[in-house]
């Protein structure tokens, strides 16, 4: 199953190969494997950030965003270094996507951390 995020204003991403000063406008529709993801967690900023978009210019994610963090299973972000060399082996690294949600862009957080939520088996 896959959770699509659609383009919207104030929705932000930011994964593993982007470094973590990083965010990037969700500039089109975006589909997470959600088979991949390994863990979820869901928190507000308690303070305003300062980030860099991806041209380099400031970026200030303001207090009360969200943010939810999917951490990707090892399977996802697999592969092969020094193929066909005798040093060749398989690298596993844990990936993971941050989609930041301004806090004008509750409504989009909303749905899909409801969307989450009914994936959730509680104990």
């Amino acid at each position: 199953m896959f959770l699509e995020v659609r383009k919207a204003p104030q929705v932000y991403i930011q994964h593993k190969a982007m470094g973590p000063k990083y965010l990037a406008p969700i500039s089109s529709t975006l589909r997470i494997n959600l088979d991949l993801v390994a863990e979820v967690s869901m928190y507000t900023l308690k303070d305003s950030k300062q980030r860099l978009t991806l041209d380099g210019k400031d970026l200030l994610v303001p207090q009360d965003s969200t943010v939810i963090h999917l951490e990707m299973s090892y399977t996802h972000s697999t592969h092969r270094e020094n193929i066909g060399l005798p040093s060749e082996h398989t690298v596993n690294e844990r990936y993971f996507y941050k989609l930041v949600f301004f806090p004008d862009a509750a409504a989009e957080y909303a749905k899909i951390r409801e969307i989450i939520r009914q994936m959730t088996v509680a104990g």
